[in-house]
């Protein structure tokens, strides 16, 4: 070996990169249930994510950001593999998925086969509650601690300061997937729906928050409250299915109401803490120059809109998460207000891009590199489809229309610029007749051509339990657990 080579081969060796590889690190950071106002870099007073909004201040916001379903399984399914989860025959938190199909799609398409095929090491740690697999292996990873709460924390700290140490021959991509804000789904003191013997792990932010709570003054506790949503009216022509998952809490006093508000909140900035962690740790090993942090969220939570709760309806206090983009040849400190991007279908392409993997071939998602480092053409997105368990909807950057596999087929129209709040449905008002109509014929052309029409008019929530029920039946297994909202 020449004078030369040797001197490039010692200096690869102190970079960690005895075999030239120069792609960078992915730092990917998954909350649950996070609305995409709940950060303060977003405008919201009543919380504080110095955290997130440090990521934010290094990187790429996208403002319109949509999940491609609003409840957890199909929606991290999306984010996995860059698929709808409608191709393996579901829509919703369900074990009667089509099993050949799932398994077709994440060993061809899955994020963490498609960076191990390219040479990087894939970690992963927090919750999972995908199709197919409870340990994420299928899906190319390996997995560190299923702790959700500060477990994705701990296990960074750890292994990056590992990385950071030792001489590494290749980048990785590590996966942390936080539970919180999650916890507003249980029992916040607020929705008797939910049990008092929750699981110690479950239980065990709430109860401290609680304690926090009472712990508080009246006017100390005041202060902290944040108002209730600006639009707790139902969308006009509601139809009871549209929206069962969410509708208990139309009985609420302000009570419940500030309780389930306040927690949130509160929830959030829980979380945030435990990304700190992660940021200090990645800080400390001397990872950064080298690292894509990705930060989003799989779906968010009503918190009072239309009267509703949880998840799992087409509205934007649900469908709208975070998703941010930092690290090397990313702007910085930079809003995006007007890309409709959807974190579900786009986050694949783009991370494959960003790093230099090839994508896979026939997903509908797009690469955002060229909005993220200013090269490159920028892609052209005319509508933006996203699905729900008795739904699908099409949007134009403007108006969102949604049909609904319900009898009689429901319809919604909504204009976000004339009504923000989606509390007006325009599918009737003639004067929205050729928008609603150029919308439903490319809905449903799209719908066709992936061979899901004819829609069916039955999927009301308990007859999708009843067929999960029966599917999973048929094939020996337990019955399957009603967990669309969950």
């Amino acid at each position: 070996m020449n004078t030369k080579a040797l001197l490039g081969w010692v200096l690869s060796l102190l970079a960690g990169n005895v075999s030239g590889q120069t792609k960078p690190n992915v730092l990917f950071i998954m909350t649950d249930q996070q609305s995409h106002g709940m950060m303060s870099c977003a405008g919201n007073p009543w919380l504080s994510t110095p955290n997130m909004d440090k990521i934010a201040s290094r990187g790429y916001r996208f403002e319109r950001n949509y999940c491609a379903n609003p409840v957890c399984m199909p929606s991290r399914f999306s984010l996995m593999t860059g698929h709808y989860a409608s191709e393996v025959g579901v829509k919703e938190n369900t074990q009667a998925y089509d099993a050949a199909k799932v398994r077709q799609i994440i060993s061809r398409d899955a994020l963490g086969n498609l960076f191990r095929k390219a040479g990087y090491e894939t970690l992963y740690s927090g919750k999972t509650h995908l199709y197919g697999t409870r340990d994420v292996s299928e899906y190319g990873f390996k997995i560190n601690t299923t702790d959700p709460y500060d477990g994705p924390a701990i296990y960074a700290e750890q292994a990056l300061a590992e990385i950071g140490r030792s001489p590494q021959a290749r980048p990785f991509l590590m996966f942390l997937s936080f539970l919180n804000p999650h916890d507003i789904c249980y029992k916040a003191g607020a929705d008797q729906r939910f049990p008092d013997d929750l699981s110690a792990a479950n239980a065990r932010e709430t109860k401290r928050l609680l304690a926090l709570r009472k712990s508080l003054s009246a006017a100390e506790y005041r202060q902290q409250v944040p108002p209730r949503a600006a639009n707790p009216a139902p969308l006009n022509d509601e139809v009871p299915a549209m929206v069962a998952m969410g509708v208990g809490s139309r009985g609420w006093d302000e009570t419940q109401w500030d309780l389930y508000n306040w927690m949130y909140h509160r929830l959030t900035e829980s979380v945030d803490t435990q990304v700190g962690r992660v940021l200090t740790a990645l800080k400390n090993a001397g990872l950064e120059g080298n690292t894509i942090i990705v930060f989003t969220s799989d779906h968010g939570d009503m918190n009072g809109a239309h009267g509703l709760i949880l998840k799992n309806v087409m509205f934007e206090e649900c469908q709208r998460v975070p998703f941010i983009f930092a690290g090397k040849g990313i702007k910085a400190n930079f809003v995006d207000h007007t890309t409709l991007t959807c974190n579900g279908l786009d986050f694949l392409p783009t991370i494959c891009d960003l790093v230099g993997i090839a994508s896979p071939t026939g997903i509908p998602g797009v690469s955002l590199k060229p909005y993220l480092t200013d090269t490159g053409a920028r892609p052209v997105r005319q509508h933006l489809i996203t699905e729900d368990h008795n739904s699908y909807q099409i949007h134009d950057g403007r108006h969102k229309y949604t049909i609904f596999e319900l009898p009689g087929y429901p319809e919604t129209l909504t204009d976000l610029e004339a009504n923000p709040g989606e509390t007006i449905n325009f599918a009737r008002n003639a004067s929205y007749a050729k928008i609603k109509g150029t919308l439903k014929m490319a809905l449903l052309e799209n719908l066709t051509a992936r061979g899901l029409t004819p829609l069916p008019q039955d999927r009301t929530i308990d007859n999708i339990r009843a067929k999960e029920n029966k599917k999973t039946n048929k094939k020996g297994q337990s019955k399957a657990k009603a967990t669309i909202g969950e």
